[in-house]
Order: C-alpha cells, then sequence, then structure tokens
C-alpha cells in the first residue's frame, strides 16, 4: 500500500523529526510503500519578505553577519538546522518537494496514495500551522482513499477553532475512516464537538513504537556523569530550578538550548539525553526521551505549549507525580526514583494496542 504522511511543518524541531522518522519506519517495517507529504508553512506576506530584505541589507553594508539575502524558507530551515539535515534527509526519505499550499497539495497528492495518514504531534491545533483544513484532508475528493488519523494531538483540551473552522473540520473528519489521538482529552474533544461518527482510540506518540536500538545506532559513547536541562521556554523560575537541581546532585549540568545560531546534529541531541544521568525538561518529547532511556527526571509543565500533554504522558505509565508547576515541586522528585519495570511494562502493554490499532485499520 502506498501511504502519505501529513504531519506538522518541519521547524528544527526534535521531537517532531523523530516522531516522523518513526512513524515512517513503523509503516515501512509493515511493508508499506511510504512518503512524507512535506507541508510547510504558507509563504510569508510580501511586506515581511521586504521587511526581512531591508532590514539584512543594512547588516551585509555594514559588514555584519547576517542571514540569507533574500527570504527562502527552506534555505533559511537549513541553514541553522545544517548538521541536522543529514539525519532528516537520510532518515526521513522519501518525501514529496516542499508544498506551501492547498492547490499544491491537491495536485502533488492527486492519484498517488492508498492511504494517508494524518500525525503526529499537534497537527490539530490551529494556531500551530497553516490552512488548518489541509489536516482534515481537504485537499482529498477521491472517497477511495483511506483516511486516518495516528496520535494526532489538539494540544490542549480547549483548542481554539474559529466557527468556520468547526463546521468544515467537522464535516472532513467525519469521511476519516479511523481516527486516534494522542491524549485522552483528545477523545472528549472530538466527542464534544460531535465531530466522528466512530470511536476515537488514545494511542502513544509514534517514537515510543519503536525498539530502543532504533535510538541506540545514533548513540555516540560517553562515560561522562550530568544532568541535561532540555527547556524549550526558560525563565527565571526555571533557570533557578536547573541550578538546585544541579547543585543538590553534585553534577555538572549540559544546558540543550536551542536559542543559538547553529542546533546541534540529532546524534548529539539523543546521545546527550541517552549519556544524561538526570533530565529537567520542558519539552513533550524531552519527556517521551526520557521515559523511552530510563532516565530520572522532572518535567516542568509548559503552560503555553498545552499542560495536558504532560498529564496525559505520564498518566500513561502512572508517573504523573513527575510533572511540577514550579520549582517547589523539585525536592520532593529529586532523590524519588521511577519504578522502570512497571513502566517497561505499561510502554509494551500501549505499544500492543497502538500497533494493533494500526494493522487493522491498514488491513493487516
Amino acid at each position: 500500500m502506498k501511504i502519505g504522511i501529513l504531519t506538522l511543518p518541519f521547524n528544527n524541531n526534535y521531537g517532531g523529526y523523530l516522531q516522523a522518522y518513526a512513524l515512517m519506519t513503523v509503516l515501512k517495517g509493515m511493508g508499506h510503500d511510504v512518503e512524507l507529504i512535506y507541508r510547510k508553512h504558507n509563504y510569508r506576506p510580501l511586506f515581511l519578505r521586504i521587511k526581512y530584505f531591508i532590514k539584512t541589507l543594512v547588516k551585509c553594508l555594514l559588514g555584519q553577519k547576517h542571514e540569507l539575502l533574500i527570504m527562502d524558507q527552506e534555505k533559511e530551515l537549513r541553514y541553522k538546522g545544517k548538521d541536522l539535515m543529514p539525519f532528516v534527509d537520510k532518515y526521513i526519505a522519501p518525501k514529496t518537494r516542499p508544498l506551501f499550499s492547498t492547490e499544491q497539495l491537491r495536485k502533488e497528492c492527486k492519484g498517488k496514495y492508498d492511504a494517508i495518514v494524518v500525525g503526529s504531534d499537534q497537527v490539530w491545533r490551529p494556531d500551530y500551522v497553516s490552512n488548518i483544513e489541509n489536516f482534515f484532508l481537504d485537499f482529498i475528493d477521491n472517497p477511495q482513499i483511506l483516511k486516518l488519523s495516528y496520535a494526532a494531538s489538539f494540544g490542549t483540551n480547549s483548542p481554539i477553532y474559529s466557527d468556520k473552522e468547526k463546521r468544515i473540520c467537522g464535516d472532513l473528519i467525519k469521511k476519516f475512516n479511523a481516527v486516534s489521538v494522542r491524549e485522552r482529552s483528545g477523545v472528549d474533544v472530538v466527542c464534544n464537538l460531535g465531530w466522528f461518527n466512530g470511536r476515537a482510540e488514545v494511542v502513544l506518540d509514534p517514537t515510543m513504537l519503536l525498539d530502543l536500538k532504533n535510538y541506540e545506532q545514533f548513540i555516540i559513547p560517553s562515560k561522562e556523569d550530568y544532568v541535561v536541562a532540555y527547556i524549550l521556554d526558560m525563565d527565571e523560575d526555571k533557570e533557578c530550578g536547573v541550578r538546585n537541581i544541579a547543585r543538590e546532585l553534585a553534577l555538572p549540568m549540559k544546558n540543550l538550548s536551542l536559542s543559538g545560531k547553529q542546533l546541534p546534529s540529532m546524534e548529539t541531541w539523543l546521545s546527550c539525553l541517552y549519556n544524561s544521568k538526570f533530565i529537567v525538561t520542558d519539552s513533550f518529547h524531552g519527556a517521551v526521551f526520557s521515559i523511552l532511556f530510563n532516565r530520572n527526571f522532572i518535567v516542568y509543565a509548559n503552560q503555553e505549549r498545552g499542560v495536558d500533554r504532560f498529564f496525559s504522558l505520564l498518566k500513561t505509565f502512572n508517573i504523573e507525580n513527575r510533572m511540577i508547576l514550579d520549582k517547589n515541586g523539585i525536592w520532593e522528585l529529586l532523590h524519588k526514583k521511577i519504578d522502570w519495570e512497571i513502566v517497561n511494562e505499561r510502554l509494551e502493554m500501549n505499544k500492543m494496542h497502538s500497533m494493533s490499532f494500526l494493522r487493522k485499520v491498514l488491513g493487516e
């Protein structure tokens, strides 16, 4: 079966890349011919491109460091994430050409696929994507094409859709052959909106479907002991908490910051988490890989990016107590160990359920 995967527009996001890699790997392992539908954000408005050009030209004339003179989203992405691109190009492949509009999607996908999978990640969160209707497959007219979502996320238990978007997306999702979501609250959202005629399943993020060996092939060995801070939205409270953790554990701190001009490679990012003794993060996939690598960790609830995602993930493994709201929650958890035997048993159980969903929908 020829399957297209539609996920969030790539934006140098480690978790975004890894969930796409994982879902493609799983479906290929099931014997399918898989391709990523490379949806990008819509082209930036003309006035922003002019503003960018003038600002960059001034830097160029002053002899200052500057980005590309002519705005090119694809080149801009690759410029900052150039050390990530070898992973993307080799392991998230094949993929279509970059697609920047509904019309480009429609032309690219016409008559090409037997099935299209939407997911994973926050593909159903309107403020994270351009043309939310695309992620309910408005560009597919052929009723013979199998349509399903895998671990699609709203990111929150109260996603903001306009009345028009609710109506359009509701009509589109009713044409899906199967719907699965990543969070338990996603089931409630779908039901409360009256969107789906069947039952929405809760499944694991695709990164959790792969065996550990799939990630260990990328690991760079290290004998150093350290704590990792993978914080997407640093603030004073988190900064203080991170310092307290490192001081209490008497270990050096490695900061996986995304604020630099060049991002670490995928191998460096995975190795840093894998080789650590303790992880503190406000990232969903930071928490996911803490679990996969069986590393003691603390999750800062990320209010801006959606707390429900974290609670649902941790509750699946009965470790929701690993989430804190501020630095005051650190001390109780710092020396409290996680029962990894129970966590890993729950992982295997949920993995079987998630794989069963895919096999059933795809007719295996």
